[in-house]
């Protein structure tokens, strides 16, 4: 039980930033250290890049999450962890390679929710021996 409740407070979390990138795109990018970009010119493609991908990256995160909770079938929580623990490997990357500021708390969030994703993955398999 601990296992869905853990998932499904996660992919929650994750659907609510969808939607903040969905409402509120200039806040949503604000709490990741970004302002929403124009693009070149005077057009707003990278503007349309962020809100798409960021918002495609917590929705697909979120769904996946909860879908896994509600099943209580820990396969659906791989995109899950997937996703945020490339996207904290990534990011330290691109602090090492690129001389990117590092986004320690986005970081550590990714972190934390990937251990706990890893530890409802093994509850749920665990519950079906």
């Amino acid at each position: 039980m601990i296992a869905r409740v853990i998932a499904g407070v996660i992919g929650l979390f994750m659907l609510s930033s969808a939607i903040r990138w969905i409402l509120d795109p200039a806040s949503a990018a604000a709490g990741l250290g970004m302002v929403l970009v124009e693009g070149p010119g005077d057009t707003t493609m990278g503007m349309n890049t962020q809100i798409g991908d960021f918002t495609a990256f917590f929705f697909t995160a979120g769904l996946m999450a909860c879908i896994g909770a509600y099943r209580n079938e820990h396969v659906w929580l791989y995109t899950t962890l997937s996703l945020l623990g490339s996207a904290a490997i990534f990011r330290i990357y691109a602090g090492l390679i690129h001389g990117a500021d590092y986004l320690t708390r986005a970081i550590a969030i990714e972190i934390i929710i990937s251990v706990l994703l890893g530890l409802s993955i093994y509850l749920m398999k665990k519950s079906k021996l």
